[in-house]
């Protein structure tokens, strides 16, 4: 199963639809799709910001489901949280 499928089937465990979903990533629901359909990969904003609302980012990464639920997703969001903060001073650098 590829990352998109599994963020699909994620989202469809959770009940959410594309727009939901999209909006709770701060993206369009046609960027949704494309995550979903594997044209595009999440940032890791996007990712951190559906783990807060129920999305197992690790299943979504690995595909293997977080052994210890909300203790997994909230390392995982910590971890994004800093790639994303590491990526946006190496921006800032480059500019």
């Amino acid at each position: 199963m590829s990352l998109g499928a599994r963020l699909k089937s994620e989202r469809l465990r959770l009940g959410l639809s594309q727009s939901a979903v999209g909006s709770i990533g701060g993206i369009e629901v046609n960027a949704q799709g494309r995550y979903e359909s594997g044209i595009r990969v999440p940032r890791a904003d996007y990712l951190a910001a559906v783990a807060k609302a129920g999305v197992d980012i690790l299943f979504v990464i690995t595909g293997e489901r977080s052994q210890n639920g909300n203790a997994d997703s909230a390392k995982a969001v910590e971890a994004l949280d800093s790639a994303t903060e590491c990526l946006e001073k190496a921006k800032e650098l480059i500019h």
